[in-house]
């Protein structure tokens, strides 16, 4: 081999290696998902999760909300990503690969939120769902205006966000949903009773 192609060569498997792992990066990874800019992406590469910021202070995390009494009670894992709008690792949420046939819950308030029909995989590194059960997630724009975060529509819990024109299926959909922030149940098990609060005044 000539002298002179091996820097381009090696230069060429880095650029790639830094592209896959920006995609796939390990549980142990110390950075944080990276963000992305628009709300339609190429199949190829799909949009992530990031986790939540202070609006004031983007280097600092954003103050915890105080979860309403009635609710399930959640971990503080469980409140950083559901109340705070925080993030899952990419690739260590606990249904992220799972194919088992059951209704993901909202871990919050027991509410139905997906079927395991709805569910793909994208290789995404969070759960991915083409379609929601009806009524039961809400949509709301980022602060940035770059992303549409998803939540329950019952209790508003953070779910994830919700990306369009990817090509994955047929419906050109992907709720990209924290597992932290569901619950599964299996077919066949009894679904736990739904808690709705009263609406405040």
């Amino acid at each position: 081999m000539h002298p002179l192609l091996l820097p381009l060569l090696v230069t060429g498997c880095s650029l790639s290696l830094l592209s896959c792992c920006s995609q796939e990066a390990p549980a142990a990874a110390p950075v944080a998902p990276a963000a992305e800019a628009s709300n339609t992406v190429p199949a190829t590469t799909p949009s992530v999760e990031t986790p939540a910021t202070s609006p004031t202070n983007p280097s600092e995390p954003a103050a915890m909300p105080t979860q309403p009494t009635g609710y399930n009670k959640l971990t503080a894992e469980e409140a950083r990503v559901i109340l705070q709008k925080g993030t899952e690792w990419r690739g260590t949420g606990e249904y992220t690969s799972n194919k088992a046939k059951g209704t993901y819950l909202c871990r919050q308030c027991n509410i139905p939120l997906y079927t395991s029909d709805q569910k793909f995989e994208s290789n995404c590194g969070w759960p991915s769902f083409d379609d929601e059960i009806e009524g039961r997630v809400d949509r709301h724009p980022d602060p940035d205006g770059m992303r549409v975060e998803i939540v329950c529509a019952n209790c508003q819990g953070h779910l994830g966000h919700v990306f369009e024109g990817e090509g994955f299926t047929d419906k050109n959909i992907r709720h990209c949903v924290n597992s932290i922030s569901m619950r599964f149940v299996p077919a066949g098990q009894e679904l736990p009773k739904p808690i709705v609060l009263p609406k405040a005044k």
